[in-house]
């Protein structure tokens, strides 16, 4: 839709029908039913709310400073999710979690929805179709081109084992620091680093991608991130070690959204850019779905994280190793 209707159209919708379903939860009367409706709704509509659509723009119109760009834009989710659970407290303090639900759904709508419409207009008003530059439009693969091709499977091989070992431990994280006997204390103040060190991760990757060859860059920081879950998985590790291990775990989830949407468009191209990165995008979050519930089996079956924290170290090694096969940037006309 995104690539056939344009990102404005697309996002606008999806934006207002994301906080309409939202608004749903604050209806909830004890149905479990009626529980799992309001959040199927939020999934199916909030799609076009997501990094597929901005990645698209940004894209599109930034070539020099394309990096940094998709860095700063998608910061914004880490950013309000640090603003928004302090928001979300006081606002259930004050008035009720009903309230709450109310308020935070209508944000989609009044801040978010207007500034797209505004925005993606201003693109319009530049001789931009959607936020695409049509030069920029036109290069690239078709959809079916790219997913014949080394590139999209290449890039598919490196963020299925990211996903895995990225986004699986993160949920898993206050857990994991528990069973290192670190203390109540120790385990709160590691686990608050992720946020941050996702935000740094993001503008320190779009910055390197731009002034270097991203595969590169993606083979250093999925290196790091390997280093971080081998950490973790050692018997005794003390309070810095930790510290160390959670910083470069954040660092390594800031990237992985923008990395994928630079290397896509570097790869692939942006003439059916939603298609191909929203492919990719959904494998990434498929793995992330799977991801928490092998480690909870894992630390069931054997009272330690300590095996399947290797394993993704392995993964991450995988990774960090075929994306350097993507070889130099191909070179299009349009």
């Amino acid at each position: 839709m995104i690539d056939k209707f344009g990102a404005r159209l697309v996002a606008s919708t999806s934006l207002s029908c994301l906080g309409l379903s939202y608004m749903t939860l604050a209806a909830s009367s004890g149905s479990i039913g009626q529980y799992y409706l309001s959040w199927l709704a939020i999934a199916i509509f909030g799609l076009g709310a997501t990094p597929v659509v901005f990645t698209r723009v940004i894209n599109g119109v930034f070539e020099e400073r394309r990096g940094l760009a998709l860095g700063i834009a998608l910061s914004g989710a880490g950013l309000f999710a640090f603003v928004v659970k302090p928001l979300a407290q006081f606002l259930i303090e004050t008035g009720g979690w009903r309230v709450a639900i109310l308020i935070v759904g209508t944000m989609p709508i009044v801040m978010a929805c207007p500034m797209v419409l505004w925005g993606f207009a201003g693109l319009r008003s530049r001789n931009v179709d959607a936020g695409l530059a049509p030069r920029i439009a036109s290069e690239g693969m078709t959809a079916r081109e790219a997913f014949r091709s080394r590139s999209f499977w290449l890039l598919a091989i490196v963020f299925i084992p990211m996903s895995l070992a990225v986004a699986a431990p993160l949920p898993n994280i206050e857990n994991i620091l528990r069973s290192l006997h670190l203390s109540p204390t120790e385990v709160v103040q590691l686990a608050s680093l992720v946020g941050i060190a996702a935000v740094a991760g993001r503008l320190l990757g779009g910055v390197l991608v731009d002034r270097f060859w991203a595969p590169a860059v993606g083979t250093v920081i999925l290196t790091l991130g390997a280093v971080a879950c081998f950490t973790l998985s050692l018997d005794d590790v003390s309070f810095a070690m930790a510290c160390i291990a959670i910083l470069l775990l954040g660092l390594v989830s800031g990237v992985e959204f923008d990395l994928m949407a630079y290397l896509v468009s570097r790869y692939l191209g942006m003439r059916s850019y939603a298609t191909t990165y929203a492919t990719l995008y959904g494998i990434f979050v498929v793995g992330a779905f799977v991801g928490p519930s092998l480690f909870g089996y894992a630390f069931d079956s054997t009272g330690t994280y300590s095996g399947i924290l290797k394993a993704c170290a392995l993964l991450l090694i995988g990774g960090a190793t075929v994306v350097l096969f993507l070889g130099p940037y191909p070179t299009r006309k349009a």
